[in-house]
């Protein structure tokens, strides 16, 4: 079940006004995902592979229209499907374009193109200029297919890596978008690339030139310049201990530190929960195996992302996993979950989490999954991004005070409560979704200086013995929420 702060006691106090009466509330909620384990993480909205028209899902990416409006492209086993996550509660899937059956695929963004190949379809080229008006149009097919596809916005290439042209890397040149070339090709390994990462340096010792952080499969870890596409050449390598399959991993912002999941060392026995590696780049020429985390759990690891301090794992059967790695980057801090197979935590990759994508300035995630779709989800508890409600004991005829911390200094902040449960409600006025069915409006106060809000109420007396959940919002921002019993 959905994770909530609990108290014993608990009161809406002095229910005064309807909410809807008091601040516009559109009365349109999301369903409850109560069959999901999860914690300081919420579903917004669940889209089954059903809904679009395909039996299952790999990867996914984001993109951000020049009017703001968010869409992830999806991967499905038969098409690639366009989804307006906007608003997250009610998603939009704008276009789906079937493909060759594959189980895998992969999908970039560069400028107003969209890319998506796999292994067993071509490489299609989609032009999104008219996506807000529904829209999405196909403009090409190249005869290139793929495991996994890198893209470098900034150099204007992309990067095939166990692709149908070479199990190394090929680099694509998207000078015409809509027409990629290929520039180049290097197998530093002799075997295999399985992914990559690729940045251009714009200062430090390696400024102008571009890097590929490329995780190589059952060989080992590699970095490979990658700025002279006739002339591509290893820089570095590591084969760190247990290494059993170096699949995918991300940078961290500085550039200090690439995040590394290995997808067959749980499988095999080699970690005993699903370990994620931490390697110092900072010296692309001798890359170190510094540390490990864990989730505890005893999953697969697959496709994992860096933003903003915060590491996003998507690990098959035990789904979505947060990490927060903005005080300690060697030792993150787990710090939510939420389990797309909550039937199992058992390693392999049949079911579950193929990526966790939290690239949307929202702040929203949306995970694809091999067997259950899409999950769009709100990680901002987990991420401590809201305010935080308290609640004194709630009994029946005695006063209740409502606290919250968090708010914004001297902005105005509303207590509400639900007699009904947990449904995501949209309040117009403030630019908020409330986690409350059916809510309340029981007061409202102007926070101090430090963000700090009170509110007393008198709790009726014929409360006792009510669930009541609470929740305090102001514009574009909302608490955790209380769930407690009235003594």
């Amino acid at each position: 079940m959905l994770h909530a702060y609990r108290r014993r006691g608990h009161a809406a106090a002095g229910i005064v006004s309807s909410l809807v009466a008091a601040l516009g509330v559109l009365a349109s909620a999301g369903p409850a995902a109560a069959q999901y384990d999860a914690h300081n993480v919420r579903l917004y909205r669940q889209i089954t592979p059903q809904q679009m028209n395909a039996t299952g899902g790999n990867d996914c990416w984001s993109y951000i229209s020049p009017s703001g409006r968010e869409y992830v492209i999806a991967g499905l086993y038969e098409q690639t499907a366009f989804v307006e996550i906007t608003d997250p509660v009610h998603p939009v899937v704008v276009h789906v374009e079937p493909h060759l059956f594959s189980v895998t695929g992969d999908m970039k963004i560069f400028g107003r193109y969209a890319y998506s190949i796999g292994d067993y379809y071509n490489l299609q080229v989609f032009d999104l200029d008219r996506i807000d008006d529904g829209i999405v149009t196909t403009v090409n097919e190249r005869p290139y297919r793929t495991h996994n596809f890198a893209l470098n916005e900034e150099s204007g290439f992309a990067y095939m890596c166990a692709s149908s042209h070479g199990s190394g890397i090929v680099a694509l040149d998207l000078s015409n978008p809509v027409v990629p070339t290929i520039a180049g090709h290097i197998n530093p390994t002799g075997g295999h690339v399985h992914d990559a990462q690729v940045v251009t340096y714009h200062e430090g010792p390696y400024a102008g030139r571009e890097i590929a952080f490329c995780p190589s499969g059952y060989w080992r870890f590699d970095i490979i310049d990658m700025t002279d596409k006739g002339n591509m050449f290893l820089v570095g390598s590591l084969v760190y201990e247990g290494l059993n399959y170096s699949h995918q991993g991300w940078l961290s912002a500085d550039r200090r530190y690439f995040y590394l999941d290995d997808e067959l060392d749980e499988l095999n026995g080699y970690a005993p929960t699903t370990r994620t590696l931490v390697i110092d780049v900072s010296d692309i020429t001798n890359p170190r195996h510094v540390a490990s985390f864990t989730s505890g759990r005893t999953s697969t690891d697959h496709n994992l992302f860096w933003k903003d301090g915060f590491i996003y794992e998507a690990n098959y059967t035990s789904g979505f996993q947060l990490f927060d790695a903005r005080s300690d980057p060697i030792d993150p801090t787990h710090v939510g979950w939420f389990d797309t197979y909550p039937e199992s935590d058992a390693p392999g990759y049949q079911y579950g989490a193929w990526t966790a994508l939290p690239f949307f300035p929202s702040g929203t995630v949306v995970v694809n999954t091999r067997d259950r779709g899409l999950f769009i989800l709100d990680a901002s508890e987990a991420r401590g991004e809201r305010m935080h409600l308290s609640a004194t004991p709630l009994i029946g005829g005695q006063s209740t005070t409502l606290s919250v911390q968090g708010a914004t200094p001297s902005g105005r902040v509303y207590f509400i409560y639900s007699l009904v449960g947990e449904a995501w409600t949209r309040v117009n006025p403030l630019g908020v979704y409330l986690n409350l069915a059916s809510p309340v409006l029981a007061g409202a106060a102007t926070a101090n200086g430090n963000g700090e809000a009170s509110l007393v109420r008198t709790v009726p007396v014929n409360a006792r013995g009510r669930t009541v959940w609470l929740q305090a919002a102001e514009a574009g921002n909302t608490s955790t929420v209380l769930e407690e019993v009235v003594q």
